[in-house]
């Protein structure tokens, strides 16, 4: 199973926001393990490299987006990624980007904390990272 990660995910593993990194972290660690494939898209890494260096310094951003990229991959964000992200009746620009890169690459679910984000029609699933580990079971 291939799921992408949202960036609010990633940051809640990253900035250990309780009671959020919990779940987040769960899922990157299933991650490294094998039982599931994680993914994240390029332009989220921009996102957690420029967040993570405004909470911590630049160095611990760059070691973390490192790591990430180390162990996870990133899905590209292309010119008709773009132009389909337009054409969906998502309002966030922002979430629609992350739907179509996520139809493009196939993958099975996209995690997110963003109850906008969550309410949005989409031929991927959305789903929590609650729901996520729920359905993944122990």
């Amino acid at each position: 199973m291939m799921v992408l990660l949202d960036t609010n995910i990633i940051m809640d593993a990253l900035q250990e926001r309780h009671p959020f990194d919990t779940a987040a972290k769960d899922i990157l660690l299933r991650s490294q393990s094998g039982s599931i494939k994680c993914c994240f898209t390029a332009n989220a890494a921009t996102d957690i490299f420029y967040l993570y260096s405004r909470a911590r310094d630049l160095k611990t951003a760059h070691n973390a987006l490192h790591y990430l990229l180390e162990n996870y991959s990133v899905i590209s964000v292309s010119h008709d990624d773009c132009k389909r992200a337009l054409s969906l009746s998502i309002d966030d620009f922002e979430d629609a980007l992350v739907v179509a890169c996520a139809e493009r690459a196939g993958v099975n679910y996209i995690v997110t904390r963003d109850e906008k984000l969550l309410r949005c029609k989409s031929d991927i699933p959305l789903i929590s990272p609650g729901n996520l580990l729920a359905l993944l079971g122990d």
